[in-house]
């Protein structure tokens, strides 16, 4: 069994060790009241889970862990397999966020800490689809950690926009969460208005993005772990489409190509129930 505490060595080192032997065995992490685990069959990384997250979002949220303990429990195998990857590329991505991690946590030492909006006062402000995806959590309730979840990121990426919006003096962090959820002050300021029953351009942007997180959510629910990539890959392009404004047709075209890889990944009642459950995405009002 190898073990030991991961304030003095980091985890890409340690998978890139145990990769490098070809070991069979599982990882199993612990900070805290957060665990982790991270399975390799013949030094290459097969599966991880860590909370909520699985796959390669897990890898990058436990990657940036820099304190708690590691142990390698060899010959444990998963029965799942999330990831398809060689090590390189996950190495290296791994080792991307690291350094991100670094210049955030100047900033936001933890994910537990509480986003709070500031008041905008006479300020102009504007956003793009992701940011007011994440603003929209924000109440000085949800801690980063919470909003990463809801808004189905890694909370990584949450700390990476809310850094930017402190640095702009927009959001301050708080330890403890207040008593009463705060009303979100941006939505007076930054929207504008529109005749009654019609969307302002922000509004259909936010829209637009609610469907593509409804298709991520139902088809990552419909298909195996092994095709979750498939499906974040043409959700994230959806969201990438939507912003850059190509309309629904955006949402249209991720539905499309997830029920395309789903014919090819699964079996045939999957694909069919999945394409009557986007159907009904796209169609709500």
């Amino acid at each position: 069994m190898f073990q030991g505490s991961l304030n003095d060595v980091k985890l890409p080192d340690i998978i890139q060790l145990m990769s490098v032997s070809t070991k069979t065995g599982r990882f199993h992490l612990k900070r805290d009241e957060d665990t982790g685990f991270i399975y390799l069959r013949d030094g290459q990384i097969v599966h991880a889970e860590s909370d909520d997250l699985k796959g390669e979002d897990a890898i990058y949220s436990l990657a940036i862990w820099d304190s708690g303990s590691f142990v390698f429990e060899e010959g444990v195998a998963s029965n799942s397999e999330s990831i398809t990857k060689k090590n390189t590329f996950i190495l290296m991505e791994v080792a991307r966020k690291f350094d991100e991690w670094r210049v955030l946590s100047k900033k936001i030492p933890s994910f537990g800490l509480i986003p709070e909006l500031e008041s905008l006062g006479t300020k102009k402000v504007s956003f793009n689809t992701q940011e007011w995806h994440v603003l929209s959590k924000i109440n000085g309730i949800n801690s980063i950690k919470s909003i990463a979840k809801q808004v189905g990121l890694i909370p990584v990426d949450v700390a990476k926009l809310i850094y930017g919006l402190v640095s702009a003096d927009l959001v301050k962090l708080r330890e403890t969460p207040k008593a009463k959820a705060d009303p979100n002050p941006l939505e007076a300021k930054t929207k504008p208005k529109v005749a009654p029953g019609k969307k302002s351009p922000e509004e259909e942007k936010e829209w637009l993005l609610a469907k593509v997180e409804k298709v991520y959510r139902a088809a990552k629910a419909a298909v195996s772990e092994l095709a979750h990539p498939v499906v974040q890959r043409h959700c994230a392009k959806g969201v990438k489409e939507v912003n850059e404004g190509k309309g629904i047709e955006a949402v249209i075209e991720t539905a499309s190509q997830i029920v395309k890889a789903a014919q090819l990944l699964e079996e045939a009642q999957v694909a069919k129930d999945l394409t009557v459950e986007l159907k009904k995405i796209i169609k709500e009002p």
